[in-house]
């Protein structure tokens, strides 16, 4: 058994009796890990315990090959990010970043996927409310993108003819991404203009358009390209929670 010190990212805990509970971390040095926390939450109660979901510190960690949890021996958090909880949009994105992490990152360390997610619940966290459902969008599909999933806009994904800027579009959620108008659209394919092309090439990269319209319109589409294309069919339950969220923006923009 090694102990391993590293960077880690606390993305969801759960109670696994009166004093212990079993965490998930995404960490720098060894990908996503489950671990057992025994004792942590009797030194809770005491004001002594470890930090909260999507906290972000240092994990020292008994690991030994095989187990499907290791033995947390510390976790000094840095970072507590207590500010995702001020509103439920918050709160949400940083629910959808965990769950595509938990879902489809391997045990396997990759450098830039913690840096996504680190800097993307920062950004959420800081962010004033109104750039929050953008920021959301960045980091979910930013970390789409890293995973190896990301859509194809620069391409007719049906015939391979480079898109012009000004092209009109359908994106083709089976294919995974755009088809040109040299292509005659499939049933129930959505409408992709230049402006929302462009906009969705911003947030494959992880940038936050600062006048992003169609918000209902852009969760709609990462939630059925997730659901498609890493998820088998399932859809991320964070989603229900940013509806009224999506509902609300509509309502304004038809005030503008």
């Amino acid at each position: 058994m090694a102990a391993v010190t590293t960077a880690a990212i606390l993305l969801r805990a759960h109670p696994y009796s009166e004093s212990s509970r079993v965490l998930r971390f995404y960490t720098r040095a060894l990908g996503l890990v489950g671990a057992m926390a025994r004792g942590v939450r009797r030194g809770a109660s005491r004001g002594q315990g470890g930090g909260g979901a999507f906290s972000e510190g240092v994990a020292v960690l008994a690991v030994r090959d095989n187990r499907e949890l290791q033995t947390l021996q510390e976790f000094a958090p840095a970072k507590s990010r207590l500010g995702l909880a001020q509103d439920m949009s918050r709160l949400a994105g940083a629910s959808l970043a965990a769950e595509l992490v938990l879902r489809h990152a391997g045990q396997e360390p990759h450098e830039e996927l913690y840096r996504v997610l680190s800097s993307g619940l920062d950004r959420l966290e800081e962010a004033p409310s109104e750039a929050v459902p953008a920021e959301l969008l960045a980091l979910g599909w930013a970390i789409v993108q890293i995973l190896g999933f990301g859509p194809e806009l620069e391409a007719c994904v049906a015939c391979g003819q480079p898109l012009d800027a000004g092209a009109m579009g359908w994106f083709d959620l089976q294919a995974g991404g755009v088809r040109g108008p040299c292509c005659e659209p499939p049933q129930g394919a959505r409408r992709v203009g230049p402006l929302a092309r462009q906009q969705l090439g911003r947030l494959f990269a992880g940038e936050a358009p600062p006048e992003l319209r169609g918000l209902r319109a852009h969760l709609s589409l990462l939630d059925d390209f997730t659901a498609f294309h890493l998820l088998g069919g399932r859809r991320l339950d964070s989603f229900r929670f940013l509806e009224p969220v999506a509902a609300g923006q509509q309502d304004a923009e038809a005030e503008d």
